[in-house]
């Protein structure tokens, strides 16, 4: 399943790498189109026989519109690719058999640079600020781990899951819009979130929202902060979580300066022991600054 939002520069892409390196025949392949101006989902059967279009004639964002795909489809398994991103060959299987053990609610694949080179991304892990970031990010491929391994969260840009697992749980939070849903998402599953590397895809960052620091980006990862610490932490946890977040928000736009990103940042209900959970498996603030400052960004 794909969620596409004008995506005529990159969905065409998308789709040929799913038609060409889908190992399993029997699938189905829903393009969720969510207000596009640009008439991008229209004739997406012809790159993929086995893909349709589900019309949205406004924007109804990411979580939505993949809730609203799920509803739709037919199939035991769900898998969710970025409009932005290709499949490499035979990226289906190891997902699929992560989840023959009953114990994997969630199961993921390398994030990969668009030349397949550098990991985006092996697993997610989760800040005191409930922001998410890529294991292992700006690495080289080579230094992915070399079989199946346990992480905190899987990206939304490639994860499988159980779809009547997903549906009984509510899929992804509707209110967030995009952003955040995967460590949301993960948080709540009653089992494992697992990566095997050797299922990858190679990623074109910005096709949904702009640079790493538009405003639209800021906004959203901002809100949805502070929606998911609310969701998913104790009270002294989403407090901590509150704080970091403002004290994050505050080095960005200290080093952005404009008026624009200042403006833009301006802009459930869980058991104590499920949000006691949440919070032990948040990484310590001192190991999430020191890989923003690995990845030169504080």
């Amino acid at each position: 399943m794909l969620v596409n939002h004008n995506g005529s520069a990159c969905l065409p892409r998308a789709l040929e790498a799913l038609a060409h390196n889908t190992a399993e025949a029997d699938v189905e392949c829903i393009v969720v189109d969510s207000g596009s101006s640009d008439g991008s989902w229209q004739g997406v059967e012809r790159r993929w026989g086995m893909a349709r279009a589900l019309r949205f004639e406004e924007n109804v964002g990411f979580c939505a519109g993949c809730n609203r795909g799920a509803e739709e489809a037919a199939g035991r398994l769900l898998a969710f690719v970025n409009f932005d991103a290709a499949v490499e060959p035979g990226w289906d299987e190891p997902l699929r058999c992560l989840l023959d053990d009953p114990g994997v609610s969630v199961a993921t694949g390398l994030l990969l640079s668009p030349d397949g080179s550098t990991l985006e991304a092996a697993g997610l892990e989760i800040a005191p600020n409930m922001a998410t970031y890529g294991v292992l990010q700006g690495r080289p491929r080579e230094e992915a781990p070399r079989g199946p391994v346990d992480v905190t969260a899987a990206s939304g840009a490639l994860m499988m899951v159980r779809r009547a697992e997903f549906l009984q749980l509510g899929g992804f939070y509707e209110p967030l819009f995009m952003y955040g849903e995967e460590a949301d998402y993960c948080l709540k599953v009653p089992g494992r979130v697992v990566l095997n590397p050797a299922s990858a895809v190679r990623h074109e960052q910005g096709s949904a929202s702009g640079p790493l620091r538009s405003p639209f980006r800021l906004y959203w990862h901002s809100r949805n902060r502070l929606l998911n610490a609310g969701r998913q932490l104790p009270l002294p946890a989403a407090i901590r979580s509150v704080l970091a977040s403002a004290a994050f928000d505050l080095l960005t736009l200290g080093q952005t300066r404009t008026r624009t990103a200042a403006g833009a940042v301006a802009r459930g209900s869980r058991t104590g022991q499920e949000r006691r959970q949440a919070a032990r498996r948040l990484v310590s603030l001192r190991d999430a600054f020191r890989e923003q400052r690995r990845l030169g960004r504080v």
